[in-house]
Protein backbone atom coordinates (compact mmCIF):
# COMPACT_ATOMS: atom_id res chain seq x y z
CA UNK A 1 0.00 0.00 0.00
CA UNK A 2 2.71 2.41 0.97
CA UNK A 3 4.47 1.37 -2.27
CA UNK A 4 1.46 2.00 -4.43
CA UNK A 5 1.27 5.57 -3.28
CA UNK A 6 4.92 6.07 -3.29
CA UNK A 7 4.93 5.61 -6.76
CA UNK A 8 1.47 7.28 -7.20
CA UNK A 9 2.79 10.57 -5.45
CA UNK A 10 6.26 10.36 -7.78
CA UNK A 11 4.05 10.21 -10.39
CA UNK A 12 2.04 13.21 -9.30
CA UNK A 13 5.20 15.02 -8.53
CA UNK A 14 6.32 14.51 -12.07
CA UNK A 15 2.84 15.75 -13.23
CA UNK A 16 3.17 18.58 -11.06
CA UNK A 17 6.56 20.17 -12.23
CA UNK A 18 5.72 19.74 -15.54
CA UNK A 19 2.69 21.44 -15.73
CA UNK A 20 4.36 24.30 -13.36
CA UNK A 21 7.54 24.53 -15.80
CA UNK A 22 4.44 25.09 -18.85
CA UNK A 23 2.45 27.39 -16.98
CA UNK A 24 5.93 28.99 -16.10
CA UNK A 25 7.38 29.49 -19.56
CA UNK A 26 3.95 30.45 -20.99
CA UNK A 27 3.79 33.21 -18.03
CA UNK A 28 7.07 34.39 -19.19
CA UNK A 29 6.84 34.32 -22.84
CA UNK A 30 3.23 36.43 -22.43
CA UNK A 31 4.00 38.74 -19.43
CA UNK A 32 7.62 38.62 -18.90
CA UNK A 33 6.92 37.07 -14.98
CA UNK A 34 10.62 35.70 -15.15
CA UNK A 35 10.71 37.58 -12.10
CA UNK A 36 8.75 38.78 -9.53
CA UNK A 37 10.14 40.81 -6.30
CA UNK A 38 9.82 39.39 -2.62
CA UNK A 39 7.89 36.68 -1.81
CA UNK A 40 4.43 38.22 -1.69
CA UNK A 41 5.03 38.34 -5.66
CA UNK A 42 5.72 34.24 -5.61
CA UNK A 43 2.56 33.50 -3.25
CA UNK A 44 0.41 35.21 -6.24
CA UNK A 45 1.80 33.83 -8.99
CA UNK A 46 1.31 30.35 -7.10
CA UNK A 47 -2.30 30.98 -6.50
CA UNK A 48 -2.54 31.37 -9.68
CA UNK A 49 -1.22 28.16 -10.70
CA UNK A 50 -2.60 26.46 -8.06
CA UNK A 51 -6.32 27.07 -10.14
CA UNK A 52 -4.61 26.45 -13.36
CA UNK A 53 -3.94 22.59 -12.88
CA UNK A 54 -6.75 19.99 -12.87
CA UNK A 55 -9.17 18.34 -10.78
CA UNK A 56 -7.03 15.33 -10.13
CA UNK A 57 -3.45 17.45 -9.27
CA UNK A 58 -6.26 19.55 -6.58
CA UNK A 59 -7.32 16.26 -5.23
CA UNK A 60 -3.88 15.18 -4.78
CA UNK A 61 -2.86 18.65 -2.77
CA UNK A 62 -5.51 18.08 -0.78
CA UNK A 63 -4.20 14.41 0.97
CA UNK A 64 -1.10 16.24 2.18
CA UNK A 65 -0.82 17.53 5.71
CA UNK A 66 -0.92 21.40 5.19
CA UNK A 67 -1.09 23.43 2.59
CA UNK A 68 2.21 24.79 3.83
CA UNK A 69 3.85 22.08 2.00
CA UNK A 70 2.52 22.47 -1.00
CA UNK A 71 3.97 25.68 -1.07
CA UNK A 72 7.21 24.74 -0.10
CA UNK A 73 7.35 22.03 -2.77
CA UNK A 74 5.83 24.74 -5.11
CA UNK A 75 9.24 26.62 -4.66
CA UNK A 76 11.41 23.72 -5.30
CA UNK A 77 9.63 22.74 -7.97
CA UNK A 78 9.47 26.52 -9.78
CA UNK A 79 13.01 27.24 -8.98
CA UNK A 80 13.97 23.85 -10.64
CA UNK A 81 12.75 25.41 -14.14
CA UNK A 82 14.90 28.25 -13.50
CA UNK A 83 12.60 31.21 -13.19
CA UNK A 84 13.43 32.31 -10.02
CA UNK A 85 16.51 33.31 -10.66
CA UNK A 86 17.89 36.96 -11.21
CA UNK A 87 16.57 39.33 -13.10
CA UNK A 88 17.83 38.88 -16.64
CA UNK A 89 19.99 42.29 -17.93
CA UNK A 90 19.21 43.89 -20.88
CA UNK A 91 22.14 44.54 -23.20
CA UNK A 92 22.48 47.20 -25.87
CA UNK A 93 24.27 47.41 -28.25
CA UNK A 94 28.21 48.45 -27.89
CA UNK A 95 28.77 52.86 -28.20
CA UNK A 96 31.44 52.82 -30.26
CA UNK A 97 34.18 55.65 -28.95
CA UNK A 98 35.05 58.03 -31.02
CA UNK A 99 38.89 58.98 -31.98
CA UNK A 100 39.47 62.38 -30.67
CA UNK A 101 41.54 63.11 -33.38
CA UNK A 102 38.99 62.03 -35.94
CA UNK A 103 36.82 64.70 -34.09
CA UNK A 104 38.64 67.46 -34.18
CA UNK A 105 39.32 67.50 -37.29
CA UNK A 106 35.83 67.41 -38.32
CA UNK A 107 35.94 70.34 -36.33
CA UNK A 108 38.17 71.98 -37.69
CA UNK A 109 36.51 71.19 -41.09
CA UNK A 110 33.24 72.57 -40.03
CA UNK A 111 35.13 76.29 -38.72
CA UNK A 112 36.64 75.86 -42.63
CA UNK A 113 33.64 76.16 -44.13
CA UNK A 114 33.15 79.70 -43.18
CA UNK A 115 32.07 81.64 -46.07
CA UNK A 116 35.07 83.61 -45.71
CA UNK A 117 36.71 80.65 -47.64
CA UNK A 118 34.53 80.91 -50.74
CA UNK A 119 37.50 83.65 -51.72
CA UNK A 120 40.27 83.32 -49.28
CA UNK A 121 42.95 80.64 -49.12
CA UNK A 122 44.19 78.79 -45.95
CA UNK A 123 47.56 76.89 -44.76
CA UNK A 124 47.34 75.60 -41.56
CA UNK A 125 49.68 72.51 -40.03
CA UNK A 126 49.58 71.60 -36.43
CA UNK A 127 52.57 69.86 -35.17
CA UNK A 128 52.56 67.87 -31.35
CA UNK A 129 56.23 69.12 -30.38
CA UNK A 130 57.01 66.22 -28.46
CA UNK A 131 56.69 63.61 -30.62
CA UNK A 132 56.26 65.55 -34.55
CA UNK A 133 53.30 63.95 -34.98
CA UNK A 134 50.60 65.91 -37.18
CA UNK A 135 47.78 66.94 -35.08
CA UNK A 136 46.08 68.55 -38.46
CA UNK A 137 47.45 70.18 -41.90
CA UNK A 138 45.75 71.49 -45.24
CA UNK A 139 47.56 73.24 -47.72
CA UNK A 140 50.47 73.10 -45.42
CA UNK A 141 53.03 73.28 -48.36
CA UNK A 142 51.54 76.30 -50.22
CA UNK A 143 53.12 79.79 -49.71
CA UNK A 144 51.16 82.58 -48.24
CA UNK A 145 52.54 86.52 -47.02
CA UNK A 146 53.59 86.09 -43.25
CA UNK A 147 53.08 89.73 -42.78
CA UNK A 148 54.02 90.22 -39.06
CA UNK A 149 54.73 86.53 -38.00
CA UNK A 150 58.01 87.48 -40.42
CA UNK A 151 59.22 88.78 -36.80
CA UNK A 152 59.57 85.03 -35.57
CA UNK A 153 62.15 84.56 -38.27
CA UNK A 154 63.86 87.90 -36.95
CA UNK A 155 63.87 86.83 -33.26
CA UNK A 156 65.37 83.73 -33.87
CA UNK A 157 68.25 83.51 -35.89
CA UNK A 158 68.72 87.29 -33.65
CA UNK A 159 69.07 85.16 -30.42
CA UNK A 160 70.83 82.58 -31.85
CA UNK A 161 73.52 84.79 -33.36
CA UNK A 162 73.78 87.43 -30.90
CA UNK A 163 72.86 86.02 -27.85
CA UNK A 164 70.20 87.00 -25.51
CA UNK A 165 72.64 89.63 -23.64
CA UNK A 166 73.51 91.11 -26.93
CA UNK A 167 73.40 94.60 -26.17
CA UNK A 168 73.37 98.00 -28.88
CA UNK A 169 75.82 100.68 -28.13
CA UNK A 170 75.90 104.15 -28.56
CA UNK A 171 79.25 106.32 -27.92
CA UNK A 172 80.52 109.51 -27.72
CA UNK A 173 84.02 109.65 -29.40
CA UNK A 174 86.43 112.80 -29.22
CA UNK A 175 89.89 113.49 -31.32
CA UNK A 176 92.80 112.16 -29.08
CA UNK A 177 95.05 114.94 -29.57
CA UNK A 178 93.40 117.78 -27.52
CA UNK A 179 93.43 118.86 -24.36
CA UNK A 180 90.94 117.98 -21.65
CA UNK A 181 88.74 121.17 -21.46
CA UNK A 182 88.85 121.82 -25.53
CA UNK A 183 88.63 119.58 -27.91
CA UNK A 184 87.88 119.22 -31.59
CA UNK A 185 85.47 117.43 -33.06
CA UNK A 186 82.45 115.28 -30.77
CA UNK A 187 81.43 111.62 -32.71
CA UNK A 188 78.58 110.15 -32.26
CA UNK A 189 78.35 106.71 -33.33
CA UNK A 190 74.95 104.59 -33.51
CA UNK A 191 75.20 100.45 -33.35
CA UNK A 192 70.87 99.79 -34.87
CA UNK A 193 69.77 100.41 -31.31
CA UNK A 194 65.87 100.37 -31.75
CA UNK A 195 64.76 101.55 -28.65
CA UNK A 196 67.50 104.46 -28.19
CA UNK A 197 66.00 107.34 -26.44
CA UNK A 198 66.33 111.51 -25.47
CA UNK A 199 67.19 110.77 -22.26
CA UNK A 200 69.77 108.29 -23.35
CA UNK A 201 71.33 111.27 -25.10
CA UNK A 202 70.80 113.71 -22.39
CA UNK A 203 72.87 111.10 -20.17
CA UNK A 204 75.78 110.94 -22.66
CA UNK A 205 76.09 115.03 -22.50
CA UNK A 206 76.20 114.31 -18.92
CA UNK A 207 79.24 112.20 -19.17
CA UNK A 208 81.07 115.14 -21.29
CA UNK A 209 80.45 117.78 -18.86
CA UNK A 210 81.43 115.55 -16.06
CA UNK A 211 84.79 114.80 -18.28
CA UNK A 212 85.48 118.52 -17.70
CA UNK A 213 85.24 119.87 -21.44
CA UNK A 214 84.74 123.17 -21.84
CA UNK A 215 84.42 123.76 -25.67
CA UNK A 216 83.55 121.93 -29.05
CA UNK A 217 85.96 123.98 -31.56
CA UNK A 218 84.77 121.53 -34.71
CA UNK A 219 81.46 119.99 -34.79
CA UNK A 220 79.41 117.29 -33.72
CA UNK A 221 79.59 114.68 -36.41
CA UNK A 222 77.29 111.84 -36.27
CA UNK A 223 78.45 108.69 -37.52
CA UNK A 224 75.60 105.89 -38.64
CA UNK A 225 77.96 104.04 -40.84
CA UNK A 226 76.52 100.36 -39.10
CA UNK A 227 74.19 100.47 -41.84
CA UNK A 228 73.75 101.56 -45.35
CA UNK A 229 71.92 104.69 -46.29
CA UNK A 230 69.08 102.33 -48.09
CA UNK A 231 66.56 103.62 -45.73
CA UNK A 232 63.21 101.53 -47.35
CA UNK A 233 63.03 97.64 -46.97
CA UNK A 234 62.30 95.97 -50.87
CA UNK A 235 58.77 96.19 -51.55
CA UNK A 236 57.24 98.86 -48.87
CA UNK A 237 53.98 100.79 -49.16
CA UNK A 238 54.71 104.16 -49.76
CA UNK A 239 53.06 105.09 -46.21
CA UNK A 240 55.81 102.74 -44.83
CA UNK A 241 58.32 105.37 -45.82
CA UNK A 242 58.60 107.49 -42.69
CA UNK A 243 60.90 104.91 -41.06
CA UNK A 244 63.74 105.96 -42.39
CA UNK A 245 66.19 103.15 -40.85
CA UNK A 246 69.20 104.23 -39.56
CA UNK A 247 72.14 103.22 -37.34
CA UNK A 248 71.49 106.17 -35.26
CA UNK A 249 68.03 107.14 -34.61
CA UNK A 250 65.85 108.52 -32.41
CA UNK A 251 62.08 107.26 -33.14
CA UNK A 252 60.93 110.45 -31.41
CA UNK A 253 62.92 112.53 -32.96
CA UNK A 254 61.22 113.28 -36.76
CA UNK A 255 64.27 114.39 -38.98
CA UNK A 256 64.38 118.33 -40.06
CA UNK A 257 66.12 116.97 -42.58
CA UNK A 258 65.29 113.51 -43.75
CA UNK A 259 68.52 111.85 -42.24
CA UNK A 260 67.68 110.68 -38.77
CA UNK A 261 71.16 110.95 -37.37
CA UNK A 262 71.14 114.40 -38.51
CA UNK A 263 68.25 114.91 -35.84
CA UNK A 264 70.32 112.63 -32.85
CA UNK A 265 73.26 114.85 -33.46
CA UNK A 266 71.15 118.13 -33.18
CA UNK A 267 69.54 117.37 -30.21
CA UNK A 268 73.26 116.20 -28.68
CA UNK A 269 74.07 119.42 -29.66
CA UNK A 270 71.58 121.62 -28.21
CA UNK A 271 71.66 119.87 -24.66
CA UNK A 272 75.37 120.08 -24.65
CA UNK A 273 74.81 123.92 -24.75
CA UNK A 274 72.04 123.92 -22.03
CA UNK A 275 74.45 122.53 -19.71
CA UNK A 276 77.14 125.22 -20.57
CA UNK A 277 79.25 123.77 -23.28
CA UNK A 278 80.17 125.71 -26.44
CA UNK A 279 79.89 124.23 -29.30
CA UNK A 280 81.46 126.18 -32.57
CA UNK A 281 80.50 124.10 -35.16
CA UNK A 282 77.70 122.11 -37.15
CA UNK A 283 76.32 118.51 -37.00
CA UNK A 284 77.59 117.16 -40.44
CA UNK A 285 77.79 113.28 -40.91
CA UNK A 286 81.21 111.45 -40.82
CA UNK A 287 83.32 108.70 -39.64
CA UNK A 288 85.16 108.22 -36.32
CA UNK A 289 88.64 108.79 -36.90
CA UNK A 290 90.96 105.82 -36.12
CA UNK A 291 92.83 107.64 -33.37
CA UNK A 292 89.98 108.21 -31.28
CA UNK A 293 89.28 108.58 -27.27
CA UNK A 294 85.98 107.47 -26.09
CA UNK A 295 84.11 110.03 -24.08
CA UNK A 296 80.91 108.08 -22.86
CA UNK A 297 79.03 104.90 -24.20
CA UNK A 298 74.87 104.17 -23.76
CA UNK A 299 74.30 100.33 -23.68
CA UNK A 300 71.00 98.84 -24.36
CA UNK A 301 68.89 96.93 -22.77
CA UNK A 302 69.76 92.96 -23.35
CA UNK A 303 69.02 91.61 -26.72
CA UNK A 304 66.14 88.99 -24.99
CA UNK A 305 64.35 92.22 -23.61
CA UNK A 306 63.95 93.82 -26.91
CA UNK A 307 62.89 90.92 -28.93
CA UNK A 308 60.06 91.15 -26.23
CA UNK A 309 59.14 94.68 -27.55
CA UNK A 310 59.10 93.50 -31.01
CA UNK A 311 57.30 90.93 -31.08
CA UNK A 312 54.75 91.30 -28.12
CA UNK A 313 52.98 94.88 -29.81
CA UNK A 314 54.34 93.75 -33.26
CA UNK A 315 56.67 96.63 -33.54
CA UNK A 316 58.00 97.12 -37.37
CA UNK A 317 61.00 99.51 -36.65
CA UNK A 318 62.41 96.66 -34.07
CA UNK A 319 62.05 94.29 -36.28
CA UNK A 320 64.26 96.14 -39.43
CA UNK A 321 66.61 97.67 -37.15
CA UNK A 322 67.30 93.92 -35.62
CA UNK A 323 67.21 92.97 -39.40
CA UNK A 324 70.09 95.09 -40.40
CA UNK A 325 71.93 94.44 -37.43
CA UNK A 326 72.03 90.58 -37.92
CA UNK A 327 73.04 91.04 -41.33
CA UNK A 328 76.46 93.55 -40.05
CA UNK A 329 76.82 91.08 -37.12
CA UNK A 330 76.83 87.53 -39.14
CA UNK A 331 77.62 88.91 -42.44
CA UNK A 332 80.01 92.28 -41.76
CA UNK A 333 78.97 95.76 -41.41
CA UNK A 334 77.48 98.27 -42.83
CA UNK A 335 74.25 95.92 -42.10
CA UNK A 336 71.85 95.96 -45.01
CA UNK A 337 68.29 93.96 -45.61
CA UNK A 338 70.30 91.83 -48.17
CA UNK A 339 72.93 90.77 -45.28
CA UNK A 340 69.81 89.88 -43.25
CA UNK A 341 67.96 88.36 -45.84
CA UNK A 342 70.91 86.24 -46.35
CA UNK A 343 71.75 85.64 -42.50
CA UNK A 344 68.30 84.49 -41.81
CA UNK A 345 68.54 81.49 -45.03
CA UNK A 346 72.09 80.42 -43.59
CA UNK A 347 69.67 79.87 -40.43
CA UNK A 348 67.48 77.83 -41.45
CA UNK A 349 69.92 76.04 -43.29
CA UNK A 350 71.53 74.90 -40.07
CA UNK A 351 68.82 73.73 -38.06
CA UNK A 352 66.52 72.62 -40.51
CA UNK A 353 68.80 71.34 -43.19
CA UNK A 354 66.58 71.78 -46.16
CA UNK A 355 63.98 74.31 -45.47
CA UNK A 356 60.24 74.39 -46.85
CA UNK A 357 60.62 76.93 -49.79
CA UNK A 358 60.43 80.60 -48.40
CA UNK A 359 61.50 84.41 -48.94
CA UNK A 360 62.00 86.68 -46.60
CA UNK A 361 63.00 90.47 -47.81
CA UNK A 362 62.62 92.40 -44.57
CA UNK A 363 62.51 91.70 -40.76
CA UNK A 364 58.73 93.17 -39.84
CA UNK A 365 56.57 91.57 -42.48
CA UNK A 366 55.70 94.89 -44.34
CA UNK A 367 56.73 93.94 -47.82
CA UNK A 368 54.40 91.81 -49.59
CA UNK A 369 57.60 90.02 -51.17
CA UNK A 370 57.79 87.69 -48.58
CA UNK A 371 56.36 84.37 -48.87
CA UNK A 372 56.62 81.36 -46.11
CA UNK A 373 54.39 78.12 -45.83
CA UNK A 374 52.46 76.78 -42.63
CA UNK A 375 54.79 73.91 -43.07
CA UNK A 376 58.09 76.24 -42.70
CA UNK A 377 56.26 78.22 -39.46
CA UNK A 378 55.58 75.25 -37.62
CA UNK A 379 59.32 73.90 -38.53
CA UNK A 380 60.85 76.86 -36.68
CA UNK A 381 58.56 76.47 -33.71
CA UNK A 382 59.59 72.95 -33.29
CA UNK A 383 63.01 73.00 -33.43
CA UNK A 384 62.82 76.77 -31.22
CA UNK A 385 60.86 74.69 -28.92
CA UNK A 386 63.69 72.09 -28.23
CA UNK A 387 66.33 74.56 -27.86
CA UNK A 388 66.91 75.00 -23.92
CA UNK A 389 68.86 77.96 -24.33
CA UNK A 390 66.24 80.07 -26.62
CA UNK A 391 62.92 78.30 -25.91
CA UNK A 392 62.65 80.51 -22.49
CA UNK A 393 63.36 83.91 -24.18
CA UNK A 394 61.82 83.33 -27.45
CA UNK A 395 58.14 81.98 -25.95
CA UNK A 396 57.79 84.61 -23.54
CA UNK A 397 58.52 87.23 -26.27
CA UNK A 398 55.41 86.02 -28.08
CA UNK A 399 51.68 87.53 -27.16
CA UNK A 400 49.40 85.92 -24.33
CA UNK A 401 45.87 85.15 -25.78
CA UNK A 402 43.17 87.63 -23.80
CA UNK A 403 46.17 88.83 -21.46
CA UNK A 404 48.89 91.06 -23.75
CA UNK A 405 49.99 92.02 -26.83
CA UNK A 406 48.38 91.57 -30.17
CA UNK A 407 46.39 89.20 -28.79
CA UNK A 408 45.26 91.17 -25.69
CA UNK A 409 41.62 91.57 -26.65
CA UNK A 410 41.22 88.33 -28.67
CA UNK A 411 40.30 84.89 -27.36
CA UNK A 412 38.92 86.54 -24.17
CA UNK A 413 36.26 84.04 -22.36
CA UNK A 414 37.70 81.44 -24.09
CA UNK A 415 39.40 77.86 -22.85
CA UNK A 416 42.23 79.25 -24.56
CA UNK A 417 42.97 82.53 -22.78
CA UNK A 418 46.10 82.77 -20.62
CA UNK A 419 47.56 79.54 -22.76
CA UNK A 420 47.80 80.32 -25.93
CA UNK A 421 51.16 81.96 -27.00
CA UNK A 422 51.42 83.70 -30.37
CA UNK A 423 52.69 85.75 -33.24
CA UNK A 424 49.88 87.90 -35.40
CA UNK A 425 50.40 89.09 -38.86
CA UNK A 426 48.23 91.59 -40.83
CA UNK A 427 48.40 93.10 -44.05
CA UNK A 428 45.39 94.49 -46.06
CA UNK A 429 43.55 90.94 -47.23
CA UNK A 430 46.05 88.97 -44.91
CA UNK A 431 46.04 87.44 -41.41
CA UNK A 432 48.18 85.05 -39.65
CA UNK A 433 48.78 83.36 -36.47
CA UNK A 434 51.67 81.11 -35.27
CA UNK A 435 52.60 80.08 -31.99
CA UNK A 436 52.15 77.47 -29.11
CA UNK A 437 49.08 75.98 -27.11
CA UNK A 438 49.09 73.62 -23.92
CA UNK A 439 45.88 70.77 -24.85
CA UNK A 440 44.09 69.66 -21.61
CA UNK A 441 46.35 66.89 -21.14
CA UNK A 442 49.24 69.33 -20.94
CA UNK A 443 50.64 68.63 -24.25
CA UNK A 444 52.24 71.39 -26.07
CA UNK A 445 51.36 72.17 -29.89
CA UNK A 446 52.67 74.36 -32.39
CA UNK A 447 50.54 75.77 -34.94
CA UNK A 448 50.82 78.11 -38.13
CA UNK A 449 47.62 79.67 -39.80
CA UNK A 450 48.04 82.06 -43.00
CA UNK A 451 44.70 83.22 -44.85
CA UNK A 452 45.29 85.11 -47.52
CA UNK A 453 43.22 86.84 -50.63
CA UNK A 454 40.11 87.96 -49.24
CA UNK A 455 38.55 91.52 -48.92
CA UNK A 456 37.54 93.57 -46.14
CA UNK A 457 38.17 93.62 -42.30
CA UNK A 458 40.16 90.61 -40.68
CA UNK A 459 37.53 90.29 -38.09
CA UNK A 460 36.63 87.34 -39.81
CA UNK A 461 40.03 85.14 -40.82
CA UNK A 462 40.84 86.36 -36.85
CA UNK A 463 37.53 84.67 -35.80
CA UNK A 464 38.53 81.59 -37.93
CA UNK A 465 41.77 81.70 -36.15
CA UNK A 466 40.80 82.18 -32.58
CA UNK A 467 38.21 79.22 -32.85
CA UNK A 468 40.86 76.80 -34.15
CA UNK A 469 43.47 77.83 -31.01
CA UNK A 470 40.81 77.33 -28.65
CA UNK A 471 39.92 73.69 -30.39
CA UNK A 472 43.83 72.81 -29.70
CA UNK A 473 43.44 74.15 -26.42
CA UNK A 474 40.23 72.31 -25.30
CA UNK A 475 41.57 68.73 -27.24
CA UNK A 476 41.85 65.72 -25.04
CA UNK A 477 43.54 62.42 -26.29
CA UNK A 478 41.25 60.92 -23.19
CA UNK A 479 38.39 62.51 -23.22
CA UNK A 480 36.61 59.93 -26.25
CA UNK A 481 33.66 61.74 -27.26
CA UNK A 482 30.53 59.24 -27.80
CA UNK A 483 27.95 59.54 -30.43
Amino acid sequence: MQTTRLIENHAFFARFRSAICQFAHSQAQTNRLCYIGGNLGYLHVFYKMFFFFNLRIHANIRSMKSYSIFLFLCVLFISSCGILGTKPVETHPPIPAVDPLETLHTEIEDILKDMLFSTASIGIKVVAVETGEVIYAKNAQKLHHPASTTKLFTAAPALAKLGSDFRFTTTLYTDAEKDAQAVNNIYLKGSGDPILKTEDVVNLAVKVVESGILSIDGGIIVDESYFDTVREGPGWMWDDRPYWISALSIRSLEPSTGSRAIACGQFLKKTLEEKGVKVSGQVITGAVPSDFRILATHASPPLADIVKLMNKPSDNWIAEMLFKTLGAEVKGEPGSWQKGREAISEYLGEILGQPSAHRFVDGSGLSRYNLVSAELLTQLLVRLYHNFELMPEFTSSLPIAGVDGTLRNRMRGMYAAKTLRAKTGTLSGVSALAGYTRTADGEVFAFGILISHYVGSAVPARGVQDRIGNLLTEFSRQRARKH
